[in-house]
């Protein structure tokens, strides 16, 4: 019972951070903002911006953008256990490969998101944290991938979106890295 418990914590947390989010996108008109300078490059600028506003060096941004998609990535298994029940099909088996295809692209993400946090910890000398959070794109990829013969729940649909535009807004945050600009 403490497990669906977590997971409608979980489910409430993020419906929370999604409905924050759209409202300051449907408050903040992008051509009056003031743009973060770690988000000119992000798609979602004011999304990007309320998520780095703390941040006054790009560490500190690329910290903060960081940790929510670390955070969000965590997520991840108990909300898909939660909804691989609310799949139609009785195909048990369809079902489980589903959940285990999904649990291992967000533990890949989880684990490359971790490596990135190391790398930026130690001063990313080989540049590389650009083509990891790629990696980690990529690697939710493989989850939506994963519900061709079904369509995913609006649930896990929408934690989804909210797990790319994180890892999107990372990657954005990332090239506005001082020593690449230069």
């Amino acid at each position: 019972m403490a497990n669906r418990n977590g997971v409608a914590l979980s489910l409430v947390s993020l419906a929370f951070v999604l409905f924050a989010s759209s409202q300051i996108n449907a408050q903040v008109d992008p051509a009056i903002a003031k743009v973060s300078p770690y988000c000119v490059k992000a798609m979602d600028k004011p999304f990007c911006t309320e998520v780095v506003k703390v941040a006054d060096t790009w560490q500190e941004a690329i910290t903060e953008v960081l940790s929510e998609t670390i955070m969000q990535t965590k997520l991840a298994e108990p909300i898909m256990a939660s909804l691989l029940t609310s799949l139609t099909p009785s195909d048990a088996k369809l079902k489980d490969e589903i959940g285990t295809g999904c649990k291992k692209s967000y533990n890949d993400a989880l684990e490359t998101l971790k490596e990135i946090e190391e790398l930026l910890k130690t001063g990313d000398k080989t540049k590389s944290a650009n083509i990891k959070f790629s990696s980690a794109m990529s690697r939710l990829d493989d989850c939506e991938d994963e519900f061709k013969k079904v369509q995913m729940p609006i649930e896990f649909a929408t934690f989804y979106q909210g797990s790319k535009k994180l890892l999107s807004t990372c990657l954005a945050v990332e090239r506005t890295r001082p020593d690449l600009l230069n």
